[in-house]
């Protein structure tokens, strides 16, 4: 009973927003789970390539960087609220239309929109940062992490799908779930409390198309506002985006293709990751929190590379110690990363700093998945892979020698 009632204690702040939050997400990862195993796969069956999924997820980062300096002034002006259930809805009906698919080029066309509708995604990581203690952001950061692999059991449904009714139709019918369980969110997201008062009147369509320009100047003069140690933390984790999706959506490839691992050892694969991810989750949070944000952020940076060389060189046995290194650095640096920028961002600019790091952060995906499919099929498949180890070094010397963690931390 004592440690019932301990645990009771130490997630007691997930009520209300976050608790609404919590639920949402461990709906939508669950789901896309499922066709996001397969997803290169079903783009090639689709007519595409390796360079094409680099090309669809070039578009699709892209619009997502346009979207996240508006958004994250629409977020700072009429709240996080709206925006955030609006959206939801739309993001919907995108998975849909991928699940009628015909082609890569229909299918590219409905990424494109469903990133237009990802404009409120800093309304949702400000009202998320707004809802929580500055004491228990590593601890809920680390929780969100966790939701993302809680699908263990999504692979191997996707594997299941896959042999029951082939590759194509497998993937319709889990992109189909996808659509139902944003729907569900959506409708739950209804409940949200805004975090933010606002006097901001009007249509807010309307609105963000008349002010992309104020919002990009308010959003640029509120990033020369942080500090120097904000601003270097920034880089680090630019350059971890750009390495990251230069091989994220070729691991795939290089293990069914180069490696000969089977479409259903792939799946035990990811099961596998996300078991690593699940088993560290809490544990990493509670890291963030307890020894601060700047060790953890270091140690994902050191785990990235041993991760990507033995992807390279291993057989399945190392492939699955480099997707533990993997798991355990995506869990520290993303569960550290938005602790410590919250730690630094005051309320009332959180939305326009999300909004303004995220576009830079989108852009670089954007290039990171061009360049990487490119150099996967023209030049090297191992290539995407030794180049993002060789990037995670200045990722490492910024955060050592030009991080410093604030002294009081923002609410």
């Amino acid at each position: 009973m004592a440690i019932l009632s301990k645990l009771k204690n130490e997630y007691s702040f997930i009520k209300g927003n976050i608790l609404i939050n919590t639920v949402t997400l461990a709906i939508i990862l669950v789901t896309t789970a499922i066709p996001s195993t397969y997803y290169p796969k079903y783009i090639e069956g689709l007519g595409g390539s390796p360079y094409i999924v680099g090309l669809i997820g070039f578009a699709a980062y892209a619009t997502l960087a346009m979207v996240q300096i508006p958004g994250g002034y629409l977020a700072d002006k009429h709240g996080r609220r709206r925006l955030t259930v609006i959206m939801t809805f739309g993001i919907s009906l995108t998975y849909f239309l991928f699940a009628i698919a015909p082609n890569w080029q229909f299918f590219m066309i409905a990424t494109i929109l469903q990133n237009l509708f990802m404009i409120y995604q800093p309304a949702l990581q400000a009202l998320v940062a707004d809802s929580t203690s500055p004491e228990k952001r590593g601890t809920y950061y680390s929780i969100v992490n966790l939701l993302h692999y809680i699908s263990v059991p999504s692979p191997i449904i996707a594997g299941v799908l896959a042999v029951k009714f082939g590759l194509i139709q497998g993937m319709q019918i889990a992109y189909m779930t996808v659509s139902v369980a944003f729907l569900v969110a959506a409708i739950l997201r209804i409940r949200f409390k805004e975090t933010l008062k606002t006097t901001a009147e009007g249509n807010i369509i309307i609105d963000t198309i008349r002010n992309v320009p104020k919002a990009i100047i308010e959003s640029a003069n509120a990033l020369k506002t942080q500090s120097k140690a904000m601003l270097f933390l920034f880089g680090s984790f630019a350059i971890y985006h750009f390495a990251w999706f230069m091989c994220s959506l070729n691991l795939i490839f290089y293990a069914t293709e180069v490696v000969g691992i089977t479409e259903l050892e792939w799946a035990a694969l990811m099961s596998w990751f996300a078991v690593v991810n699940i088993l560290s989750a809490l544990p990493c949070g509670k890291i963030v929190d307890k020894l601060g944000r700047k060790k953890p952020l270091m140690a994902a940076w050191l785990l990235f590379i041993p991760g990507m060389i033995g992807f390279v060189y291993g057989n399945i046995i190392v492939m699955s110690i480099s997707l533990l290194c993997f798991g355990v650095a995506l869990i520290l640096s993303n569960s550290a990363y938005p602790a410590l920028m919250a730690d630094f961002v005051a309320r009332d600019n959180r939305g326009k700093i999300i909004g303004s790091t995220n576009f830079f952060f989108n852009i670089l995906s954007a290039l990171g998945q061009l360049s990487g499919g490119f150099m996967y099929q023209y030049l090297s498949p191992a290539l995407p892979f030794l180049i993002s180890a060789i990037l995670f070094v200045p990722c490492l010397f910024l955060t050592l020698f030009k991080v410093q963690e604030p002294t009081k931390r923002e609410e």
